[in-house]
């Protein structure tokens, strides 16, 4: 079988039965008939502990079936263990597989749909304001930039040149020089921005395309530069979706699954603040450096923005 196929079958299995509810309604109707043989006629009372004792049975059996059903689901999961391994180490391969910003703009592209954009954009509204700044990661033609505007000030970063001058070129020359732009180095390496001074981090399909590895190198140095209950949102390719499994599979994204980024960036420190994953391959994941978000700022010393455009 193919991953996506693999990884289908198991979400299936795990959603197949309701678990505790079944187990929970099985005991629940024991007790109920056991209470009602209480100072009534024997012959009644034998006939419904009979009943009762059926639905402790089937309780029984239900457990056992729930155990085989565990076993299989292991049997799932190591198949898709064997079979993705080697997406992990070819992740290296597609991150340098577009080199050019023509290239990606035509190519690396997501057809999300409204629901998608609408939690996106509730997130950022959430967390971008005048109070702290942003860094927004992979910033392309500014598509999403312009949403972050209301953070002071607001950095952005890509791996090229020709995408920070075409992000800032959306905006009035007035408001260009509140924008701060970097570039993205070798491994992933953004030097020169501020210690526990960033408020938000937000990613919009950049982190689609990169390394388990590389992320993890992103979110040691976001540990970095985010202040005490500082936020991270991006988006990425959870292949514990079928469908995000088959774009891994098909090289246009790279393989990382929700259970393995999660403990990954939690072992980095990171609280796990939000997770949202919508039919067939969008996903968005936002954490939290440990700490209550502060500001020293009573007012700015410039006009509150919240959207802008040229």
């Amino acid at each position: 079988m193919k991953l996506n196929e693999l990884v289908r079958l198991r979400n299936q299995l795990a959603d197949a039965i309701e678990i505790s509810t079944l187990n929970n309604e099985l005991e629940k109707n024991y007790a109920r008939l056991l209470n009602l043989t209480h100072d009534i006629d024997e012959t009644l009372a034998n006939s419904i502990t009979t009943i009762a004792n059926n639905h402790k049975n089937i309780n029984l059996l239900f457990q056992r079936d729930c155990e085989d059903l565990s076993n299989l689901l292991s049997v799932v999961q190591d198949k898709i263990d064997q079979v993705s391994t080697h997406f992990f180490a070819e992740n290296y391969q597609l991150e340098l597989q577009y080199l050019d910003p023509d290239s990606i703009r035509k190519t690396r592209v997501i057809k999300h749909d409204k629901e998608f954009e609408q939690i996106l954009l509730q997130r950022i509204n959430l967390h971008s304001n005048w109070q702290y700044p942003a860094l927004e990661i992979g910033c392309r033609d500014g598509d999403w930039t312009k949403f972050l505007v209301a953070s002071d000030p607001l950095y952005i970063a890509d791996v090229f040149e020709d995408f920070l001058s075409s992000a800032i070129e959306q905006f009035p020359p007035l408001y260009q020089g509140r924008v701060r732009k970097y570039l993205i180095q070798d491994f992933y390496k953004i030097k020169n921005l501020p210690s526990n001074q960033i408020g938000f981090i937000f990613s919009y399909n950049f982190f689609n395309y990169l390394s388990i590895d590389s992320i993890k190198q992103l979110l040691i140095q976001s540990m970095e530069w985010l202040r005490p209950g500082g936020k991270i949102i991006f988006t990425y390719n959870n292949a514990d979706l079928p469908a995000a499994a088959a774009y891994a599979e098909s090289y246009f994204m790279t393989y990382v699954p929700e259970s393995v980024l999660v403990p990954m960036a939690e072992s980095l420190g990171f609280e796990t603040v939000y997770l949202y994953n919508c039919e067939p391959a969008f996903s968005i994941i936002e954490l939290k450096k440990p700490g209550e978000l502060q500001s020293i700022k009573v007012g700015q010393t410039v006009g509150e923005i919240k959207y802008i455009t040229n």
